[in-house]
Formats: C-alpha cells, sequence, structure tokens
C-alpha cells in the first residue's frame, strides 16, 4: 500500500492511532485493516473475505472514507463514530434549547458537525409567558451556539462547525440575513431558507408577510427582503440558500419532516438523523485518456456501499437519540473526488457541455451501482426499518433510505493524491505560498505542470503563468493545455452552477459546492446566481466573492494597499482587502491559545491579530478581547513596540505561574498577556530584518503555525476553508 507523501503527513497528523504520551503507534497500511476488521465485524459470515475486499479498495485509494471515519472507527480508545452530519432539532424553550446546545457538544466531541433551523424559535423581543421577560431570539441563540462550538474539537481533529438555517418568513429574518456583516459568528455557516412561495412573491413583486404562530410581525416587499439577502452574501459570504420545500419533496421517509442539512449543506436529514460519508477517488479509477473502467468503478461502489452500511451497525452514537433515528432509515453518503483530475486526463474543459456530459454520466453510473448494491443488501440482509413509509414500498426494497451525497474532501483528496476536491475544479494553476523559513514562492498544479513539461514548455512562460496567477491569456502557452486547465476562479459563474446541476440530478441527497464569483463581482450577480440555482432545481447554493472573506491563499500578484497617510486623532484604518498572516501556538497556564498575526505583504506592517483559546480550556472572552484591542490600537496607528509594551508590564497570572512551578512547558513570559507580547515582538523583529534588514529573532522552540496542521494559508471550496498544503479543512 502507498499512499502520497502529503497524504501521509495528514494522516500522521490528524488520523493515526496514537499512545499515551500522544507519539503514533500505527501506519496507514494498519489503519486500513483497521478499518476493514471493524467494518467486516458486522457480518455474519466471511467476515475474513469481506475484511479483504474492504482493504483492497482502501488500500489501494479507490475509496477513501471520511474523517470521522478514519479517526474513530476500531480504535480502543475512541467511541466507533462514523457520522460525518448531523442534524438536531431546537425547540422554543430553555430547556430545549440548553439540551440540544448539551447534544451538539458530544457530536462535535465525537467528530461530526451539526445543522438545524431555527425557525421554530420566537423572535427577539416576544413574551416569555412564563417569566414575563422577552425572548433574546435566534441570533442570539446562535451567537451562544457559535461560542460553545469553540469549547470542542471536533473528534479531537477540527473545530466544531455548524449550519443555521432560518426560513425566509421568519419576523427575524432581516437581523439574521445582517449577522455576520461584522463578524463574531465563526463556527456558523449560515442560510436562509427560502420556500417556493416566497420564490413566487419575487417573480410577481408581491409583499411578504413576516409571520410566527400565527401572527403577522411585518409586511415587506418581496423583492426588498430579497435584495437584503444578497446584498449580505456579497459583503462577507453569508448567508447562501436553501430551497427547503425541496427538502421535503425529495425526502424518502415524507412522514420524517426535513428542513434542515450539515454544515455544508450536501446532507439534507431528519431531526436526530446522521450520515457517513465516504468517497470514490475518480483519479484512481481513470486511465491516462480520461476512460473508466465501468466494472472496477461498479465493484469498488459496490463494496464501499456495504463497508458505510455496516459501520451503521457497529457504530457507537453520541446519543440514543441518534443511533434509533440514524438506523431507521440507514442513510449513506457516497460520493466522489478527483472529478477535475479525471476531467484534465480526458482532455474535457470543466466548464463545457461535454465536460458536463462526462460528469454526469459517470456520477449516474456511481448512483445506479450504489442502487443496486443497496437492493441487493436489503434482500440479503432486510430493508432498512422504516422502508414502509418510504416513497420505495412496496415494489423497491432498498437496505438504505438515501446512498448518493457529493461532500467536500479536503483531507480525502489529499490522501487520495488528487488536485480536484469534490465536484470541484481545481483551485488554481499556480498560487504563493508563504513560509517563515524560505519566504513567499510559487506553487504549481503538478498535473498542469505535467502537461506542460510533456509539450516543453519554457519557463519563461511558466513565470508569466505565475506572474498572473492563471494559465488564462497566456499567448505563448499551448492553447489546448490553457483550454483544460481552467481553475476555479477562471470559471464563470453559471458554468460552476450548471456543473453543480448536472451532478445533482444523479445525487439522492445534495451537492456540497462552491460558486467562485470575482473581486469585482455586483451584487446583482449574487442575485442571478440565487435564482439560477432555483430554476434548475437545486436544493441550496454557496457563492464566495474573493475579498469577502479574510485570510485566504493568494492566487497571482497582488497590488498591495496604499497607506492612508497620519491618521488625525480617533481616525481608524480600515481593514485590509487581503494580508499574510500566521498563527503561532502558544502554551499558557490555562492551556493553549493561538495568536494569529496579519501583516502587509509589500513592507511587513504589522497590520492585526485575532486569538482564539484551544480545546483544552483558557479565557476566550478575554483573549478576543485582547485581540480586538490590540488590532485596534495599531490600526488607530500606536506604534507596536508601544503596545508590546503595555502587555509585557502586566501583572502575573497565577495560573501561569502554578503551571510553571509544576514543571510544564510554557511559552515565555508570565501571564497569558505577557506571552502574546513577546510573540508579537519576536514577529515584527523578523519581519523587520526581513523586509528592512534588521537583526533576525528566531525561535525554534515553538510551533509557528496557520492551519491546524500544517501552517499553511487556507482556501475557500466546497463552503469550508481548506489546506492547499495537506488537506486540512474546516467548515
Amino acid at each position: 500500500m502507498r499512499i502520497p507523501e502529503d497524504g501521509r503527513k495528514v494522516f500522521d497528523a490528524r488520523y493515526a492511532q496514537r499512545d499515551y504520551d500522544g507519539n503514533i503507534v500505527e501506519n496507514f497500511e494498519q489503519a486500513v485493516y483497521r478499518l476493514a476488521r471493524a467494518a467486516a465485524g458486522a457480518e455474519k459470515e466471511h467476515q475474513k473475505a469481506w475484511e479483504d475486499r474492504f482493504v483492497s479498495i482502501i488500500g489501494k485509494l479507490l475509496f477513501v472514507p471520511s474523517t470521522p471515519i478514519w479517526a474513530n472507527i476500531g480504535k480502543p480508545d475512541r467511541p466507533w463514530q462514523p457520522g460525518a452530519c448531523f442534524v438536531l432539532e431546537v425547540r422554543d424553550s430553555l430547556e430545549s434549547m440548553y439540551q440540544t446546545l448539551k447534544e451538539t457538544a458530544m457530536v462535535f466531541k465525537s467528530g461530526g458537525g451539526v445543522g438545524y433551523n431555527f425557525s421554530g424559535i420566537r423572535p427577539k423581543g416576544s413574551l416569555v409567558r412564563s417569566t414575563k421577560g422577552k425572548a433574546s431570539g435566534v441570533v442570539e441563540l446562535v451567537k451562544l451556539y457559535d461560542a460553545s462550538s469553540n469549547m470542542v474539537m471536533q473528534g479531537g481533529v477540527r473545530r466544531g462547525a455548524s449550519m443555521g438555517i432560518l426560513n425566509i418568513d421568519h419576523p427575524e429574518v432581516i437581523d439574521f440575513i445582517n449577522s455576520k456583516l461584522n463578524g463574531g459568528i465563526t463556527n456558523f455557516n449560515l442560510s436562509v431558507g427560502v420556500t417556493d412561495a416566497f420564490m413566487k412573491a419575487l417573480e410577481n413583486d408581491d409583499p411578504w408577510l413576516l409571520v410566527f404562530d400565527g401572527k403577522v410581525f411585518q409586511e415587506i416587499a418581496a423583492r426588498e427582503l430579497w435584495y437584503m439577502l444578497i446584498k449580505a452574501a456579497h459583503a462577507c459570504g453569508d448567508p447562501g440558500v436553501v430551497f427547503v420545500d425541496r427538502f421535503q419533496q425529495h425526502n424518502p421517509v415524507p412522514g420524517r419532516f426535513i428542513n434542515a442539512c450539515n454544515p455544508c449543506g450536501e446532507q439534507p436529514l431528519s431531526p436526530g438523523e446522521s450520515c457517513l460519508l465516504g468517497s470514490v477517488n475518480l483519479a484512481g479509477l481513470t486511465s491516462g485518456n480520461g476512460a473508466y473502467d465501468l466494472t472496477a468503478l461498479e465493484e469498488t461502489v459496490a463494496t464501499a456501499v456495504r463497508f458505510l452500511d455496516n459501520l451503521i451497525d457497529v457504530a457507537e452514537y453520541p446519543l440514543p437519540l441518534i443511533a434509533e433515528a440514524t438506523r431507521a432509515t440507514r442513510k449513506i453518503g457516497l460520493g466522489f473526488t478527483g472529478l477535475a483530475d479525471a476531467l484534465i486526463k480526458a482532455g474535457l474543459p470543466y466548464d463545457t457541455e461535454e465536460g458536463r456530459k462526462y460528469t454526469g454520466d459517470i456520477t449516474r453510473r456511481i448512483q445506479e451501482a450504489a442502487h443496486n448494491a443497496s437492493r441487493e443488501l436489503a434482500e440479503e440482509k432486510g430493508c432498512f426499518p422504516e422502508w414502509e413509509n418510504s416513497i420505495f414500498s412496496p415494489g423497491d426494497k432498498r437496505r438504505n433510505a438515501a446512498c448518493i451525497t457529493i461532500a467536500p474532501t479536503g483531507s480525502v483528496t489529499t490522501m487520495a493524491g488528487c488536485e480536484g476536491y469534490g465536484v470541484e475544479p481545481i483551485f488554481a494553476v499556480v498560487y504563493t505560498k508563504s513560509t517563515n523559513v524560505a519566504g513567499d514562492f510559487e506553487v504549481f498544479s503538478p498535473l498542469f505542470l505535467e502537461a506542460c513539461k510533456k509539450r516543453n514548455v519554457p519557463a519563461a512562460v511558466l513565470s508569466e503563468v505565475a506572474g498572473r496567477g492563471t494559465c488564462q491569456g497566456v499567448e505563448a502557452l499551448p492553447a489546448d493545455i490553457a483550454r483544460v486547465f481552467r481553475s476555479a476562479q477562471d470559471i464563470s459563474p453559471e458554468d460552476h452552477i450548471l456543473m453543480q446541476a448536472e451532478v445533482q440530478k444523479y445525487v439522492d441527497n445534495a451537492v456540497s459546492k462552491t460558486v467562485n464569483l470575482p473581486e469585482t463581482a455586483a451584487v446583482e450577480d449574487i442575485d442571478k446566481c440565487y435564482r439560477m440555482a432555483y430554476d434548475l432545481n437545486l436544493k441550496g447554493i454557496t457563492v464566495f466573492r474573493d475579498g469577502s472573506k479574510k485570510g485566504t491563499v493568494t492566487v497571482g500578484k497582488t497590488k498591495a494597499e496604499e497607506p492612508s497617510g497620519n491618521l488625525r486623532r480617533g481616525e481608524i484604518l480600515p481593514r485590509p482587502v487581503s494580508a499574510h498572516g500566521m498563527t503561532h501556538r502558544l502554551n499558557t497556564g490555562c492551556g493553549k491559545i493561538y495568536l494569529t498575526i496579519n501583516y502587509r505583504p509589500d513592507n511587513g506592517e504589522i497590520l492585526e491579530t485575532f486569538i482564539t483559546t484551544g480545546s483544552d480550556g483558557g479565557c476566550l472572552v478575554y483573549t478576543e478581547a485582547a485581540s480586538r484591542l490590540i488590532s485596534l490600537a495599531i490600526r488607530g496607528g500606536l506604534p507596536v513596540d508601544e503596545i508590546v509594551e503595555q502587555l509585557m508590564s502586566t501583572h502575573a497570572c497565577p495560573s501561569y505561574m502554578a503551571a510553571k512551578g509544576k514543571g510544564k512547558f510554557l511559552s515565555p513570559g508570565k501571564s497569558c498577556a505577557s506571552a502574546i507580547a513577546k510573540k508579537i515582538a519576536e514577529v515584527k523583529a523578523n519581519l523587520d530584518r526581513k523586509y528592512n534588514g534588521s537583526p533576525a529573532v528566531v525561535n525554534e522552540a515553538e510551533d509557528t503555525l496557520r492551519c491546524e496542521v500544517c501552517g499553511e494559508k487556507l482556501a475557500r471550496a466546497e463552503g469550508c476553508l481548506v489546506c492547499r498544503n495537506c488537506g486540512f479543512s474546516k467548515c
């Protein structure tokens, strides 16, 4: 069994079994057998034979299970929880809100992400009869859940992620739409639940009523509310939209109502349900000319379906209600990764009718093979318990209520050695990678470099591509290479949506996809995308306009922001459109904190800081407040050295001193404030050296990370932030 070097790094960092001291005690091959053995344990007969078949498809990286499966299944020190997607119900009572919050923490701990529909929560200011007080409302509840996400890592490998949905007729929908404009909600993807009735009102330019519990709170023009929605999405990337009526229209068990989905939108579920995911590696199943072996594809899919179905039986779920609901419908989510690789091999551009036809055909083949496998399992092991209440009864016996999901595949893609994440095109043919040691340098797509090498493309042409950040418009590059290597930012929003729609035709659940827009895109472009998604029968859509979120990978050479000159008293510099930065782990008396320091790429001037606490505790509120005040002081014109001096002069922290006395390794300093100050001073000195020739200050004892695995910058794909270097993903 061979795994790419970058894939091995991801495996070692996130999935390998470790001993009590944190040392890795298994390799990739051993982990493959661990998963296969656990899944085969659900078989009554021929367990060894099925173990070997599972080993074959996973060991050859033809099928790659999702993160919770690698992180949990078969480990003696972890609950065997394989689910990645969960939906929980929030009722309109204090008891339910906090009970669901507790349940959420348990799901996060086990490695899953959670979706909710908050439309049943009374709007802000409503009377609470039991106390005669006023309700805090939906947005404040989202903020409470968001803050809790900072305290729990998903299965110990990623921060808790959530999807919050509010239907478009809820009285608090306007506040919900605008809730992420000023930051503060960091662990939630937000979507508005748009109904068919609203889209009809929008088309007819009718008024729209905001209603709760039969009471009309407000009347607003449908087009006015719609404009608020698309304007907010243009500004910050949220909210997306989900077409909630379609969730229920395509519900395989109609009696189990669906109005919510998981954090990335690909898995609509009824309350309590979960779904486990895995991806077929299209790059590994296609030849050099993009042709695929149908027999090998069907065998891989059938074995993968059985593997995922078996895990439902051996799983240990975080809550009894989740175990019951999941086993009642036995939903699985088999998808694919490496689509872009397969299209490139076939010489088919992503944004053409031919490319979409190829993709639709292979997705249809996967769906047909998965459904046939589910039918065979039903004959062998029985239908899912809710089958008689499903759309398949009485004639079509199924083991699983749903089989196909196109999910985000960050770590999976890297482990499989693919460039294309899920249904996405390649991110870029070249992007800028920043390191402390080597500085900034360009990273090319291996597939692009291979194509250029075959055609003897000179280095000068590659240099021009690096400067542009795209191979489009480079005259000296062969036209057929430029035609195929159109990256996410080169593809029109319409073609992104057309690809999503083509794939959705053959997907039981939904498709996680990002529609990329240039920074120059107007609000009207968001309007066009959302309407087009509705017209093409999608279940939801996420758009991302470059520059609407900070801290992503740089593509091409960007013009540095110009300084605004001397500031007058009370004047604050606006946040930059883009910046370079690095995240540093600090060990404090209360636990780990992560300090991100962003700076101008043209002169090394520090611009702002972000501070979050680790999963082992810490003063979340105070560190966040310190981060905001440090950033405000910098952008208000105070010298960084003066800010450092003030932080250094704070008193010693008792927790810091007590931990030091116990011999724990802590970052230099006497408190969180002084540790932060020392790190800022160290970074400033290194930046001064790099940009101004000042002496260097190096601290090799501490980790300097950006993403939580390898420290590189994150890029947006499939509704998530993903690391192009190691495959880490954060939704």
